[in-house]
This record gives C-alpha cells, structure tokens and sequence, in this order.
C-alpha cells in the first residue's frame, strides 16, 4: 500500500515537466517488467506448494535410508534362500533318481521279479 502512495505523486510529478517520449518509454518498459515478475513470483510461490522436488527434512532422509536397507536386507535373505533350496534339490534329486530306478537297495529288482 505504501508503494501507490509513492507512485502517485511520482507520476503527478513527471506530468507536471512533461518528460519526452522516450523518457515515458523507459519507465513503461521499466513497470511492464515488474509486473511480469511479480506475477511470475506469485505463479511460483503458487506451484512450489504443488511440486515434488521439495527439500527433505532429516527424519524423514533417515526412514527412507532405514527402508531401503530394510528392502536390501530382506532380498539378500531370499536370495540366500533360492541358494540353499536349489543346492538341497541338487542334493535331493540323485536321491529321487536312485529310488525311482531301485539302484539304492538290491530288493528293487527282486521286487520287479516278483511282480510279474
């Protein structure tokens, strides 16, 4: 409010000692400026509330780090995991080729014998 106080008799002023057109040019180049800035200001300070790339408190850069190592830790234990089930299956598969063909016990053929 102070600022159209100001301007007021500023412009009485240069009315009264009839600048030059060239004069009127410069300040009317000099107020279209700022008047593009304070709207592209207040467009800013509009859409900073809306964007993503705010900066982060502390608490918050701790939980995110927090979960991701949460996230890393629980897939190294799967991965861990698919390592010791797929060694016990290659362990477990000789087994199951040995009893489907009878080769661990001497009974399997003599069972086969008797059977037909």
């Amino acid at each position: 409010m102070e600022t159209m106080h100001e301007i007021i008799p500023f412009a009485k002023e240069m009315l009264a000692q009839k600048p030059s057109r060239r004069m009127l040019k410069v300040y009317l180049v000099g107020t279209v400026v700022a008047f593009l800035g304070m709207v592209l200001g207040l467009v800013e300070t509009v859409c900073q509330s809306f964007s993503s790339g705010e900066p982060l408190d502390a608490e918050l850069v701790q939980l995110m780090a927090l979960e991701q190592r949460a996230l890393e830790t629980e897939e190294r234990r799967r991965h861990e995991e698919v390592a010791t089930v797929s060694a016990a299956e290659q362990i477990t598969i000789p087994r199951k080729l040995q009893q489907a063909t009878g080769a661990h016990r001497g009974t399997g053929a003599a069972n086969r014998l008797h059977a037909s």
